[in-house]
C-alpha cells in the first residue's frame, strides 16, 4: 500500500498569513493600551519600546522574524507596534500578537511625521512611558538587541526619572537618527506633553519624524547627549553589514530582508532557536 502522505509542517511563527480581522478575544494578545502587560522588571532599567510598521512590503515579515527570535521590540520589557490597520504577527505566550491600528494611509519616509503624531497621542493616552525608565522608538528594519541596550543604559550615570535627555546617535551629522531613538522617562513625559505645541511650529514640523523628534526636544529645553556607541546606522557610518553586526553596539540599521536580519543576528553572536534558523 502506498505510504500515507506526510503531515504538513507547522508554519514558522513569521509565516502566519496576514490577517485584518480580529482574533477571538480570549486568545488574542495585543499591544493595545488597555491590554499592554505591565513591565517585566528585568535586570537593569525598564525599557518601553514602540515602532510603526507598514502592512505591505517587507515589514510584516521582518516583525515576524523578530517575534520568532525574541529580538527587536520583543526583547524589551513592554512594547507596542502600530500600523495602518490591525495585523496578526504570530503567537506569544498568551495568544496571538497583533498590532494596534492607527488609520491611514501611511506616508512615505520623508512625510511620516503625521503618522507619528497619531502614535504620540496613543502613547500619551496609554501612559506606559511613565512606568518605564527609558522609551525607545525602533524602526522595523533595525536589529535591536535589547539586552545590550539595557546594559549600556544601566551603566550610565543617569537617573532617567529625573534627568531629561535623549541620545544623538550619528557622529557624522551630530544628530539623532530615526532607526533608534532613546529618551529618558522624564524626557518622554515632557516630549509627549509638548507634541501639540511642536506640531504648530513650522520649523519643527517640516520634515520627517526624526527631524520632528530632535528639534521638538531641543525646543522644549531637552538637550541631546552624544552617544555613538548605541547604534550603527549604515547611512551614517557607511559600514557594510558584516562590519556593523560584529560591533558591540545595541542596534544596527538597515536590514530590510529576513535573510539579512538573521545574518546580522548571527554575526552579533545572538543565540538563535531552530525555528529562526530553519
Amino acid at each position: 500500500a502506498p505510504a500515507a502522505p506526510a503531515a504538513p509542517a507547522a508554519p514558522a511563527p513569521w509565516d502566519l498569513p496576514l490577517q485584518t480581522t480580529h482574533a477571538p478575544e480570549e486568545t488574542t494578545t495585543t499591544t493595545k493600551k488597555e491590554e499592554l502587560p505591565e513591565p517585566q522588571h528585568s535586570e537593569g532599567p525598564l525599557l518601553y519600546c514602540f515602532e510603526v510598521a507598514l502592512v505591505r512590503g517587507n515589514e510584516p515579515e521582518l516583525l515576524r522574524r523578530q517575534l520568532a527570535s525574541e529580538t527587536g521590540v520583543f526583547g524589551c520589557d513592554t512594547w507596542s507596534i502600530f500600523s495602518e490597520r490591525e495585523m496578526v504577527l504570530g503567537r506569544g505566550p498568551r495568544g496571538l500578537i497583533t498590532t494596534t491600528a492607527i488609520g491611514g494611509p501611511m506616508s512615505s519616509v520623508k512625510e511620516n511625521t503625521k503618522d507619528f503624531l497619531r502614535v504620540y497621542r496613543e502613547l500619551s493616552e496609554a501612559g506606559h512611558h511613565r512606568k518605564s525608565d527609558w522609551t525607545i522608538k525602533v524602526d522595523p528594519d533595525t536589529v535591536l538587541l535589547a539586552d545590550r541596550l539595557r546594559h549600556k543604559l544601566g551603566s550610565k550615570d543617569v537617573v532617567p526619572t529625573s534627568n531629561s535627555l535623549y541620545y544623538r546617535n550619528c557622529a557624522k551629522y551630530k544628530s539623532v537618527q530615526g532607526p533608534l531613538e532613546v529618551f529618558s522617562q522624564a524626557a518622554a513625559i515632557r516630549f509627549l506633553e509638548s507634541v501639540d505645541k511642536c506640531e504648530r511650529d513650522e520649523e519643527i514640523n517640516q520634515k520627517g519624524e526624526d527631524w520632528f523628534f530632535g528639534h521638538c526636544m531641543e525646543a522644549i529645553g531637552i538637550k541631546g547627549v552624544e552617544d555613538y556607541d548605541l547604534l550603527d546606522d549604515g547611512y551614517c557610518t557607511g559600514h557594510r553589514p558584516k562590519e556593523q553586526c560584529s560591533e558591540d553596539r545595541a542596534a544596527f540599521h538597515p536590514f530590510k530582508t529576513t535573510e539579512g536580519y538573521t545574518l546580522c543576528l548571527t554575526d552579533a553572536k545572538v543565540k538563535l532557536n531552530n525555528a529562526v534558523l530553519a
